[in-house]
């Protein structure tokens, strides 16, 4: 997790201080879930409720599997710019760690 979230390191969070799930385990259940065939943000959540076990033991949860709700607040007021940014320096990040294989 820590390679994922030193991608992300820089992208803003458009939340406000309330904000009750840390960005970086938003971000990464969001590319899990959709890796794995997710097509919304209920498909998010839900993955993350059927994996919370694994999720816990990569990311950290200090309140459970982030909502339906969660998932589209953040996607919704996410600089798309910035996080294509990001994204774009984890795929490079996986595929420098995935040579070899």
């Amino acid at each position: 997790m820590s390679r994922f979230a030193a991608c992300f390191e820089d992208l803003p969070d458009p939340r406000g201080r309330n904000a009750r799930h840390p960005l970086t385990s938003i971000l990464f259940i969001a590319v899990a879930a959709i890796v794995c065939g997710a097509e919304s943000c209920t498909d998010m959540a839900d993955f993350g409720v059927a994996k919370k076990k694994w999720l816990k033991t990569i990311v950290p949860l200090p309140y459970g599997i982030p909502s339906h709700d969660t998932f589209s607040t953040v996607f919704r007021h996410l600089d798309p710019d910035a996080f294509d940014a990001a994204f774009a320096v984890s795929r490079r990040a996986l595929r420098r760690v995935s040579k070899g294989w």
